[in-house]
């Protein structure tokens, strides 16, 4: 089986830019708008990694777009906490150095959006 050529550069920044506009999309529009987002970004990383950190990031965003579509009001803390969750166990998926510079990078932007 060949393994797939991952571009680390372009993933990693597709999802930090992703990410951002969830957060930023989260501030500005009602729920089912941001649940929307966030299910897209979701649906567009397991697209483009079919395995690895990159296909989990993926399938938990589409796992918490549905928890947020039920919220009658969405709260940024709420938000940050669900990715800051998410992050977490993605920390424990990557396996290779590439993956965990790109989990650290997601966390960086979390960690920028921090309510104090």
């Amino acid at each position: 089986m060949e393994k797939e050529q991952v571009n680390w550069g372009n993933v990693g920044i597709r999802m930090v830019q992703g990410l951002t506009t969830v957060i930023e999309t989260v501030r500005q529009l009602d729920v089912q708008e941001a649940s929307l987002v966030m299910r897209l970004l979701g649906k567009s990383c397991c697209k483009m990694m079919k395995s690895g950190v990159g296909h989990h990031f993926g399938l938990a965003l589409i796992d918490a777009s549905a928890q947020v579509a039920v919220k009658e009001k969405l709260v940024l803390e709420d938000v940050i906490a669900i990715l800051t969750s998410i992050i977490g166990k993605l920390y424990l998926v990557a396996s290779t150095d590439e993956e965990r510079t790109l989990v650290a990078q997601l966390d960086e932007v979390v960690k920028g959006y921090q309510i104090t």
